[in-house]
């Protein structure tokens, strides 16, 4: 009977999901969505990265859990519940087409997960050994990207200089991975960014590259759930205590980013060198509905260490190692983490109790200044905490404790729900005290830590119809205490509208508009600490149509406002883009034009770049930036990309500043990238 349903469904689906939308189209629509307010502070590479890797690696719907699809940021509660009670209910899907089939999916909805998951048989390679399955995985492959600034930066022609670049101005990147959902991943990733130099050093964790990073995962082994060797990140409850790239703001889909998924622990890719750990990471599962969880890290970070006390008097997070200075505080301090969370799961309840210990070999003693009074100050410290997060019909609810013995603590809660079928709405409490501290937390929050706030979140979506939607949040903030560059207890608050119109399958458009308003410091900031609102506006218009032959043309028009000590300034970008793909190749170019009065009118715009490389420059000043993007498919198993990008400004004549100045008002920059798949 399901077959029959099936056949059914496929003769209607397959004129419906015909010419189907590009990956790159894609990933460029989800990332005007979730990024859409990015101001510089978000992990857009990562978080960019992740989404890519997820659509070249589907996502098998048969093994998929709830924590996983919420993590996509693309299902409604509403949605979710229905997936897993079809599944439930009818058994393993046999088909993607499937989807169809279910309660409350729309297309729209249909069509943005279709390229982002699959099915296969329950049974398949169960019966092999995991190294045949290694070796027969499709998902095997290996990146080679290089990419250079053809202009020559200052840093680069004084080598010998305590503050010249002690490296060349090449980058260099590789990444091997191989892996299959819910078994196994192997991955290898090294980098060398401009400047740094190649050392061979085993006591500084460095071999070759300036950063090397390896992993081996096993997962569903017996009694072993989840086993991590090498580096690996951890996400667990709201990111108050744990928390990974997948954590995100504020942003145009004003609903489900907001809750963190439980995730637990995954295989760290990136090559950001401070917010992951390495050591071993295990998860198993000793009665049912009962895990237990438990991680040891051990490794070398960048610090500034007075030797004669000895003690650490700044951290630095860059992972930049090319002047003398860079060089000398590349992994001076020992950091080790140790961690055990126990989690209970039965039905839609998720819930659990965290304890973290850090330690490092030297004491830090961070620089007196008035912001940073309550700022941790020692060699070690413990975290304790538990979360709870529940579902009943289409309202979720997920919360998190969190408490930094002998300092502060966080909380936070929320509520997810679908009010209609056509209305969500999404409220979140937050409150931070000034001496919570946890290194690794990625909660929802204004600033970058969850610490020195509180707030009050209201989001909400409606679909007028298959074609018309508009999302909406309001964010109400104060700190406390001081923090930078506001030497006075604050408050301020941030708004996004937005309307999505999509008449036809070909054609997209979307308004949008955003303020934010918080207070700082105003003029010297020596004296009185005299303070006032600073308040930046945003406006979005986009207009995407994609033909019949392949060709997308999309326009699009920013502008920014900054209103700030009486003076108000304003920023202004026309970007054009043209994407075509025919047969074995695909070429992106833009044309784009800005204008800004000043930096607090930069304008963030997001470009298409190499598979797993996000680009988010900002424009800012006068003057013209292209880029032009080839893809060519040589074969089933190799993939190459050439990219370039000039900026020409018209309002300087030097470009950047210390030792990354160019002389003159042009920079280009070339990459390319090869891709084999085994």
């Amino acid at each position: 009977m399901k077959a029959f349903a099936l056949f059914l469904l496929l003769t209607i689906a397959i004129p419906l999901l015909s010419q189907p939308e590009s990956q790159d189209a894609l990933l460029d629509r989800i990332a005007d969505e979730l990024f859409a307010t990015s101001e510089g502070d978000v992990s857009f590479d990562e978080l960019y990265e992740t989404l890519a890797h997820l659509l070249a690696n589907p996502v098998d719907l048969n093994k998929v859990n709830s924590e996983q699809l919420r993590a996509m940021m693309m299902l409604s509660e509403q949605e979710l519940n229905a997936f897993l009670t079809y599944r439930e209910k009818f058994g393993p899907l046999l088909s993607t087409l499937e989807l169809q089939a279910i309660p409350n999916w729309s297309m729209a909805t249909l069509s943005r997960m279709m390229p982002f998951v699959m099915v296969t048989e329950a049974s398949a390679g169960i019966n092999t050994s995991i190294f045949k399955r290694i070796a027969q995985e499709d998902n095997n492959y290996l990146v080679i990207r290089y990419d250079r600034t053809l202009e020559n930066r200052k840093g680069f022609m004084v080598p010998d200089s305590a503050n010249g670049y002690a490296g060349q101005p090449d980058k260099y990147y590789l990444r091997y991975r191989v892996s299959r959902t819910n078994d196994f991943s192997i991955g290898i990733t090294a980098e060398q960014d401009p400047g740094e130099p190649l050392s061979w050093k085993p006591d500084r964790q460095q071999f070759g590259p300036d950063f090397f990073s390896a992993h081996v995962q096993l997962t569903r082994k017996g009694w072993i759930d989840n086993l991590i060797l090498g580096d690996f990140q951890c996400q667990f409850g709201q990111g108050l205590q744990l928390g990974s790239v997948f954590g995100m703001g504020k942003n145009a889909e004003a609903i489900t980013s907001i809750r963190r998924s439980n995730l637990g622990f995954m295989p760290y890719t990136s090559v950001s060198e401070n917010l992951y750990m390495r050591g071993v990471a295990l998860s198993v599962q000793p009665i049912s509905k009962i895990k237990v969880h438990g991680f040891f890290s051990s490794k070398r970070i960048d610090a500034t260490v007075d030797q004669e006390v000895p003690m650490i008097s700044s951290l630095s997070s860059s992972g930049l190692h090319r002047t003398r200075r860079e060089l000398e505080g590349q992994k001076q301090v020992l950091d080790q983490d140790a961690g055990l969370i126990i989690q209970f799961q039965s039905g839609t309840t998720d819930a659990g109790i965290l304890a973290h210990h850090k330690s490092r070999d030297h004491s830090l003693v961070p620089e007196p200044a008035p912001y940073n009074h309550f700022s941790f100050k020692g060699d070690s410290r413990n975290n304790v905490g538990a979360y709870f997060n529940t579902s009943w019909s289409n309202i979720t609810l997920f919360s998190e404790v969190a408490h930094t013995i002998g300092y502060g603590s966080a909380f936070t809660a929320g509520v997810l729900g679908n009010l209609t079928g056509q209305l969500e709405m999404a409220w979140l409490f937050r409150n931070f005290s000034v001496n919570y501290h946890a290194d690794y937390a990625n909660a929802f929050a204004e600033s970058s830590t969850p610490q020195n706030e509180q707030g009050i979140y209201w989001g909400i979506r409606y679909r007028l119809n298959k074609k018309l939607s508009w999302s909406s949040y309001i964010d109400i903030f104060q700190f406390p205490w001081l923090r930078y560059r506001a030497y006075s207890p604050s408050e301020g608050s941030e708004w996004l509208l937005r309307f999505e119109y999509t008449p036809s399958r070909h054609v997209h458009l979307f308004f949008q508009a955003r303020e934010e308003s918080k207070w700082r410091n105003l003029g010297d900031e020596t004296a009185t600490y005299k303070m006032a609102p600073g308040t930046k506006r945003n406006v979005w218009l986009s207009c995407e149509v994609t033909g019949p032959t392949g060709l997308t043309i999309k326009t699009r028009v920013q502008g920014s406002q900054f209103e700030f000590g009486g003076s108000t300034t304003r920023g202004i970008a026309f970007i054009q883009d043209l994407a075509y793909g025919r047969g074995k190749w695909s070429l992106t170019m833009r044309y784009a034009l800005f204008d800004t009065d000043d930096y607090d009118n930069r304008l963030y715009v997001s470009e298409r770049d190499v598979w797993l490389t996000a680009s988010l420059p900002a424009y800012d000043g006068v003057g013209v930036r292209t880029y032009v993007l080839l893809h060519y498919k040589i074969s089933k198993t190799l993939d190459a990309w050439f990219r370039w990008a000039r900026t020409a400004y018209e309002d300087r004549s030097g470009i950047g500043s210390g030792m990354d100045q160019i002389d003159g008002n042009t920079r280009n920059d070339a990459k390319f990238q090869v891709r084999i798949r085994f």
